[in-house]
C-alpha cells in the first residue's frame, strides 16, 4: 500500500483549519487566517513527521496528539494566559467531537467510507444506525455541558473590574460589577450595554446633558429632544427601554463611546462596540462598584 506524504499533509491541513476555526467561533475569539492557517499547517506537519520518520512512528499515541493539537492551537491564536489556553484546548475537543459526528453521518449517509477505505487500505463495512444516533445524541449533551462549564469558569459570578471609558478626548475610570442577570442591549445596533453611574462619568457629558441630570429629567423624551437638538450629542444619543422589578417601562439615557477599556486579571479588553447607559442613582449601598457590565460584554474582546 502507498500513502503519499503531500496528500495526507493536505488533507490533515485541512481538517485542521475547519477545527480551529470552529474552535474560534465557539471561543468568541477574533480570528486572523494567517494565524488559523499556519497553526493549521504546523499541527498537519507534526502529524506527517511522526507518521513518515520512522525513529519516533512509534511514539504515536494519545500524548503526541495532545502535543500537536496543543502546537497549533498556541500558533493559532496567540495565547495570552494559562486560562485561555485550556479553555480553546477544551473547546478544540468539543470541536472535534463535533466534526466527528459530521463525519460519522456522512460515512453513513454516502459511500465515500468505501472511497477513503480502498485509497487507505481499510473499509468500513457496517455502522449501525443506532450507534450513530447514540453517537449524535451525546455528542450534544457533552458539548451543552461543557459548554456552560467553560462559561462559568471564564466568567467569575460577582467578578469586580475597573474600566476606562474614553469620549471626546476625555476618560473616565470606575469599577464595574459583572451582572449574570444583566443583558440589556441597544434596540438600534444590538450592541451590549454597560451601565454606568452618573456621578462617575459626567465629566465626558456636555453640559446641556448632565443638567438633565441634575433636575432628574434625562427620561424626559421632550426634554431631552428639546435640550439636545442640534448639539454633537444629537447623533451619538441612545435612549434604550429596559424592565425591572417595579419598572416594566423604563428608560436610560445612553451614548456610544469612543471606545472601553476593560482590565481583566492578566490583559485589557478593548471594546469598541458597547453603549454607556447612564444611571441617575446609586448601584450599591457599599460603593464597591459604580457600574453593571454584562457577561456578553467582557466576552466581546476586540
Amino acid at each position: 500500500m502507498e500513502i503519499y506524504a503531500d496528500v495526507v499533509f493536505l488533507i490533515n491541513w485541512a481538517m485542521d483549519l475547519f477545527l480551529f476555526w470552529l474552535t474560534g467561533v465557539m471561543g468568541k475569539k477574533k480570528l486572523r487566517l494567517w494565524r488559523l492557517v499556519s497553526g493549521s499547517a504546523v499541527a498537519a506537519l507534526l502529524y506527517c513527521i511522526l507518521i513518515f520518520a520512522p525513529a519516533i512512528s512509534r511514539y504515536y499515541n494519545f500524548f503526541s496528539s495532545l502535543i500537536m493539537l496543543m502546537s497549533g492551537i498556541i500558533i493559532a491564536f496567540g495565547i495570552k494566559d494559562l486560562k485561555e489556553f485550556t479553555k480553546l484546548l477544551v473547546l478544540a475537543h468539543i470541536s472535534a467531537f463535533a466534526v466527528g459526528g459530521i463525519g460519522s453521518a456522512i460515512f453513513y449517509y454516502s459511500n465515500i467510507g468505501y472511497v477513503l477505505g480502498n485509497a487507505l487500505g481499510f473499509t468500513i463495512n457496517y455502522f449501525s444506525l443506532k450507534i450513530l444516533i447514540a453517537a449524535t445524541c451525546s455528542s450534544y449533551i457533552v458539548i451543552k455541558i461543557a459548554l456552560k462549564l467553560i462559561n462559568n469558569l471564564s466568567i467569575k459570578k460577582q467578578a469586580i473590574y475597573n474600566i476606562r471609558i474614553a469620549f471626546g478626548g476625555k476618560t473616565a475610570e470606575l469599577p464595574v460589577l459583572v451582572d449574570t442577570g444583566h443583558a440589556l442591549t441597544d434596540p438600534i445596533g444590538k450592541a451590549p450595554v454597560i451601565i454606568a453611574e452618573f456621578e462617575y462619568i459626567q465629566s465626558l457629558l456636555p453640559e446641556k446633558m448632565r443638567e438633565l441630570y441634575y433636575i432628574g429629567a434625562e427620561n424626559n423624551l421632550s426634554m431631552v429632544i428639546s435640550a439636545l437638538s442640534g448639539s454633537e450629542m444629537e447623533q451619538i444619543i441612545r435612549m434604550i427601554p429596559y424592565k425591572s422589578l417595579g419598572n416594566e417601562n423604563g428608560m436610560l439615557m445612553g451614548f456610544k463611546p469612543c471606545f472601553i477599556e476593560i482590565e481583566k486579571e492578566n490583559s485589557t479588553a478593548r471594546l469598541e462596540n458597547a453603549v454607556i447607559g447612564i444611571y441617575n442613582l446609586s448601584l450599591t449601598k457599599g460603593g464597591k462598584y459604580h457600574g453593571l457590565l454584562s457577561p456578553m460584554a467582557l466576552e466581546a474582546e476586540i
